[in-house]
């Protein structure tokens, strides 16, 4: 986590050094990124990183945590997660904001899909597990009110039904993210069909389980 020198700057200067560290971990991987680069980017001084992130494997691990929330801030602004169950949260990708908000951040995407794909390495299970971290906050509150709308088994604990929750929006995120990948991270109309069938799919699969 940042010091608390990082959390006292305004959004703009903490989203701007962010994203400057972003970009050079997409370009560069982790290795070769330097802090130096970082700070230039991002209009600030190196000994300033310092005073707002440990080392650089910190301000990496944030960055993933960040983008993540970006994400969810963003579709939250638009279609209010506190009023979707999951079977929505699935289905409202089909009136196309998020599909919007990927295109307008290509960069986020591609560094998510870095991080997905395991382009840092050793690092890649402290990355998900930061990612995972994150994201459960928002998947119970998607399994809790379908389950006070009825829409959701209340027979089985939140618990489980988080862990089969991740287990299918894990998949379902890396085989869209390898398309989008494929396609230099540019949302063709193929992809963008293909995606949404899936989602209709999984919902179906969701409610309805595999079986006849």
């Amino acid at each position: 986590m940042p010091k608390k020198t990082f959390h006292r700057l305004d959004e703009d200067k903490k989203e701007k050094i962010l994203r400057s560290a972003i970009d050079e971990f997409h370009q560069k991987g982790f290795e070769r990124a330097t802090v130096d680069a970082i700070a230039a980017n991002a209009g600030v001084a190196k000994g300033s990183i310092y005073q707002y992130f440990s080392d650089k494997k910190e301000l990496l691990l944030y960055s993933a945590t960040w983008a993540l929330e970006y994400f969810m801030k963003e579709i939250n602004k638009r279609e209010p997660m506190c009023d979707m169950d999951v079977f929505e949260y699935f289905l409202s990708a089909q009136r196309g904001n998020r599909v919007d908000l990927l295109k307008r951040e290509p960069l986020l995407v591609a560094f998510t899909s870095d991080v997905m794909f395991g382009k840092f390495g050793e690092l890649t299970k402290n990355l998900s597990d930061e990612i995972w971290k994150t994201s459960e906050s928002y998947m119970l509150s998607l399994i809790r009110n379908g389950k006070k709308r009825g829409t959701v088994r209340s027979d089985i604990d939140d618990e489980t039904l988080l862990l089969f929750f991740q287990g299918v929006v894990d998949r379902i995120e890396m085989h869209m993210f390898k398309g989008i990948q494929d396609q230099n991270f540019e949302m063709s109309k193929e992809v963008y069909d293909e995606g949404i069938k899936m989602l209709n799919n999984m919902a179906s699969l969701l409610k309805e389980g595999m079986g006849r």
